[in-house]
């Protein structure tokens, strides 16, 4: 396949805030198929992110990704150490992408607890020789803003500080992509912190989308958030509210509050939906260039 070159739109100024920057949205490869944006909320060259479940047959990420590339945007598959079985497999998912060129990949360790084969951490991934015979440049890297809930703090600090200095070795560009949590003001000292330890590291702050707060709940639970999630529970007593869509505005206000200027983006996890996210997404643009001086999650 020829290689299509795809440009991101050039990072716009902090005071522009964080919801007009290129942002990015993170699918299973099942549902590339009906992905349609409108490109005035999500520009072609947008990145998207493909999950990695256990379970699911991985040529559908392959194909998805390629699918993604045909339509102008960037995709950005997951790659689990811990799902594959034999060090071959990661070799050939690598490789398979690398056919369709597929420049960017999101290296993790993955959710199993434990490996199903010889490869049980990013670093691993990272340092792996196909790698360098691959088209993949570019390689997220996982951050938490509220930890991990099996991983300790001091061993997160020093799982970054080595994936980073691998990406250096290796001639990869490194990039941050956090787990999604719900306090705003958590996440803006968290990526402060980080941004002074690695000033030229782009940071892309995981939110999770428009959705109900029983799903967000559900999916928070999942997904080990940490102290946020009772913040979040707190705010769904009574049916209305449990049943009610809740969208990030409120976070992303506190974010912005407590943020240093940077390269910092948003990445949401559509739980409720692409649709409903990109929808929020196109009317608070619209709400901003109209009214400038309205802050996020104000109601009017």
């Amino acid at each position: 396949m020829p290689e299509r070159k795809l440009c991101a739109a050039p990072e716009p100024a902090a005071s522009a805030g964080l919801v007009r920057r290129d942002i990015s949205i993170e699918l299973a490869p099942a549902q590339v198929a009906g992905f349609r944006p409108i490109a005035s909320s999500f520009p072609y060259g947008s990145r998207v992110f493909l999950t990695h479940l256990e379970g699911k047959p991985i040529a559908l990420q392959v194909e998805a990704a390629k699918q993604l590339l045909e339509a102008g945007f960037i995709p950005v598959p997951h790659i689990g150490a811990r799902h594959f079985a034999t060090e071959r497999d990661f070799r050939d998912l690598v490789l398979a992408h690398s056919r369709n060129g597929v420049s960017e990949a999101l290296l993790v360790g993955g959710n199993p607890l434990l490996a199903r084969g010889p490869l049980d951490n990013a670093a691993a991934l990272l340092s792996h020789p196909v790698l360098a015979d691959s088209t993949i440049r570019t390689a997220f890297i996982g951050g938490y803003p509220e930890g991990h809930p099996v991983i300790p703090a001091n061993a997160l600090t020093a799982a970054l500080a080595q994936k980073i200095a691998i990406c250096g070795e290796r001639g990869l560009r490194p990039r941050l992509v956090s787990q999604f949590a719900f306090d705003g003001g958590a996440i803006g000292i968290w990526t402060a912190e980080i941004q002074r330890n690695y000033p030229d590291l782009p940071i892309h702050i995981g939110l999770a989308g428009v959705t109900s707060l029983a799903k967000l709940i559900k999916f928070g639970m999942l997904c080990g958030v940490g102290p946020s999630l009772a913040m979040l529970r707190r705010s769904a007593a009574g049916l209305f509210n449990i049943l009610a869509d809740k969208n990030p505005g409120d976070v992303i206000h506190a974010i912005e509050a407590h943020r240093p200027s940077g390269s910092f983006h948003l990445h949401f996890y559509p739980f409720g939906g692409w649709e409903k996210t990109l929808a929020w997404i196109a009317e608070h643009q619209m709400s901003t260039a109209v009214h400038p001086t309205h802050h996020i999650g104000e109601s009017r």
